[in-house]
Order: structure tokens, then C-alpha cells, then sequence
């Protein structure tokens, strides 16, 4: 994907029309939206598809049947698309080369689109963090697991494990992969590939195009471009992807919260109370907000393990000496008055 200010994916998109994108996919898309008006066009262009995706399956067919014969026939695509509305009458959309495809995608697939990541091919499953509970594991077919994050999505073949054992992912998943050194398991995602043998990993992407690798055991290749150019991670090791430099760092991993989206334990030693409400609001999906009257900045010592909100919050109270109070979906502390 390219840098936010040029374009995005049309999947996230979809998610802002149908009320489905998380704080940092809005984010994101206000940023994108606002950078140019050219863009608030397109996304307008791509909600009028949207509404035409309702059009009859017998429509939707002899649109894709006519695309696919002038790809057949290395015909030139229109920049339009023409949809049958009464018998007497046709509607006549124009895209720019972006929207064309995205209308195409739409017209096919109909509404079920809109629910799970473009599948192409009858052969591919996609499985959604959404679709399994919390802390849930996801076997495949050679007995590996994958645990996925809320917002996350893995794609593979039908025949995973037979001839070869290749992911694509789209988000952040941790991956406990099985031993088979004649199949290397490899996940791809954004612009990278990371490819082990059978070791515990976790792999997080954002829309941004950032890429980070983390090894719990065993050794990862993790590479962007060609394969030999890659680096080799061992257990406590992390690689990073940027983007922008299209290259990757070598780092240590320290840090201790890294995996709390799956093991629901966060751990907290003297962090700066700002730190920790970060991490906590991104764990409950609530915006944690402390209104200290004081100079000092609190820390926060303590260990939540798969607890509640309700009695992370009976904890922060008693430790900052706080009360708290809510509002939509942000969360007020404030202390005290002695």
C-alpha cells in the first residue's frame, strides 16, 4: 500500500462505510481524506458503487463475463461501467483507474464482499480475528496454530500442508508453527516475508506498510526482496521493517507487554501513568484519561491478569487514589480532594 496521503486500500474503505473500522483505521482515513480533495471525490465515486452493488446476479455476470473477455483478448478495460436499471434505460458510471477495479470487485461479489477479505479464488479460506474468541487458537491443516487479534485476517489454500504451508497476513497474529523442514512455512505480509521451518513467532503489520517480527523460539528469516538478503532472528530477537526505507533493522525485544493481545496479561514497573493507559485503553477498547491536578506525572506497578475492566478500574482507583467517571467510550480519573 502507498503512503496514506496518496491512497488506501479499498478494504478499509468498506470498513468506514459499513461502520466496521477501529480508532486507528478512522484515524487513518480522516488523515487520508483530508490531505487532498481529490480524495474525498474518489471516496465519494466509491460509495456510489457501493449502493449499485445490489444490482441483479444476472447483471453482475455479464459484467464479469464481458471484462474477462476483453482481458482474454488483451482488449483494453473501459473506464466505465454500464449497469442495466429499467429496461429502457442504463446507468453509466466513470472511474478513474482505482475505482474501476474496486467497482469490478464489488459487482461480482456483491455483499459478500463487504464482509471478509477479496477471495478470488474458490480454493482460498480467510479467517477473521472477529470470527474467534478471545485468546483462541486457529489450527491448520499441518497442526499449526495461529492466534489472531480483533482486527486481523489470514489467507491460505484449500490445500495448506500438502505442497506448500504459505500465509498472507493482514494485521497481527502469533504463530506456534509445526516442524516440516521438506515444507518452509512462510508468512507474507505488506511488502515482507518472513519464512521459518517450525518455531513460535508473532508478526504485526499496520496499514501504514510497518512490519515487526518477534521470536519467542527457534529461528525466523524475515526479508523483504530477495530471500538471501533477509535476516535470521533467533528467540528474544526482532526485526522491523520501515517502509519508507524499505529496509530492515535487527532489535531486541523488551518489550514485556508485546504479547498481551493474546495472553490477556499486562504487566506494569514503574510506568509512567500515560504509558500505561495507552496499552490499557488499546487492551479494553476504552480511552483512558488522567485529570492530574499535580505536577508529578503517577507510575504504575501492578499485574492485570485477564481481569476484567471493571476491577482494572476498582485497582487504579485504589492505587492513584482516584475516582472515575464515563463518558461514551472514555474513561475519567480523577483524584481525590484530600
Amino acid at each position: 500500500m502507498k503512503k496514506a496521503n496518496e491512497h488506501i486500500d479499498e478494504i478499509l474503505m468498506l470498513r468506514i462505510i459499513e461502520n466496521r473500522a477501529d480508532d486507528n483505521e478512522i484515524k487513518l482515513f480522516n488523515n487520508w481524506l483530508q490531505a487532498s480533495e481529490m480524495h474525498a471525490k474518489e471516496f465519494e465515486q466509491f460509495k456510489k458503487v457501493y449502493e449499485l452493488a445490489s444490482v441483479n446476479t444476472l447483471n453482475k455476470q455479464k459484467n464479469w463475463q464481458a471484462i474477462m473477455q476483453k482481458v482474454s483478448e488483451n482488449q483494453k478495460v473501459p473506464d466505465y461501467i454500464e449497469l442495466e436499471a429499467k429496461p429502457h434505460s442504463a446507468i453509466k458510471l466513470y472511474f478513474n483507474r482505482y475505482m474501476r477495479y474496486a467497482a469490478i470487485f464489488l459487482l461480482v461479489l456483491g455483499l459478500g464482499f463487504l464482509t471478509k477479505t477479496i477471495v478470488f479464488d474458490s480454493q482460498q479460506l480467510t479467517i477473521s480475528g472477529k470470527d474467534m474468541k478471545l485468546h483462541e487458537a486457529y489450527t491448520l491443516a499441518d497442526g499449526s496454530k495461529v492466534y489472531l487479534s480483533g482486527n486481523s485476517e489470514i489467507s491460505f489454500s484449500k490445500n495448506f500442508g500438502k505442497k506448500e504451508r504459505e500465509i498472507i497476513l493482514k494485521g497481527e497474529a502469533f504463530f506456534e508453527v509445526q516442524r516440516n523442514e521438506k515444507l518452509p512455512f512462510t508468512i507474507t505480509t505488506n511488502k515482507t516475508t518472513t519464512q521459518v521451518l517450525g518455531t513460535s513467532f508473532n508478526v504485526f503489520s499496520d496499514l501504514s506498510g510497518n512490519v515487526k517480527v518477534s521470536v519467542v523460539s527457534g529461528l525466523v528469516n524475515f526479508y523483504a526482496g530477495k530471500k538471501d538478503e533477509g535476516i535470521k532472528l533467533k528467540a528474544g530477537e526482532q526485526g522491523k521493517y520501515n517502509p519508507v526505507l524499505q529496509k530492515i533493522e535487527r532489535d531486541k525485544n523488551t518489550d514485556m507487554n508485546q504479547f498481551a493481545w493474546k495472553t490477556g496479561i499486562l504487566y506494569f514497573n514503574e510506568t509512567p501513568v500515560t504509558e500505561a493507559f495507552d496499552l490499557l485503553q488499546k487492551y479494553y477498547s476504552r480511552v483512558f484519561v488522567f485529570k492530574n491536578q499535580q505536577k508529578n506525572i503517577p507510575t504504575l506497578t501492578t499485574t492485570f491478569d485477564n481481569q476484567k475492566l471493571e476491577a482494572v478500574l476498582d485497582e487504579l482507583n485504589l492505587l492513584f487514589n482516584t475516582k472515575n467517571v464515563t463518558g461514551n467510550d472514555t474513561i475519567y480519573f480523577i483524584p481525590n480532594i484530600k
